[in-house]
């Protein structure tokens, strides 16, 4: 038997011993499942957030003005404003 024939029949049973391994395996993971992930850490636990005091609670809250609505262009500005900002003509 020359080399080359020797060479080719081993190819050919490695190739069927993988496809074999490969189908029992695939079966096995069908019936039985494949193994479980280990489960992950438990992420370590948040320091709790200190009490806002009353002066910082107060100084969160947003500020509201009074708008009113420019009769040129229709944006609606703050009192405080002496002209539009859109048109740039004086608020009544």
């Amino acid at each position: 038997m020359g080399l080359l024939l020797k060479l080719a029949l081993l190819g050919v049973a490695i190739y069927a011993a993988y496809k074999t391994f490969s189908r029992w395996k695939g079966l096995y993971d069908r019936f039985v499942g494949p193994p479980p992930a280990p489960p992950k850490p438990a992420p370590p636990p948040r320091p709790p957030e200190p009490a806002p005091s009353a002066q910082t609670a107060h100084a969160r809250q947003p500020v509201i003005e009074e708008t009113v609505q420019c009769a040129s262009c229709g944006a609606y500005v703050s009192t405080a404003a002496k002209k539009c900002g859109h048109c740039d003509r004086p608020l009544p």
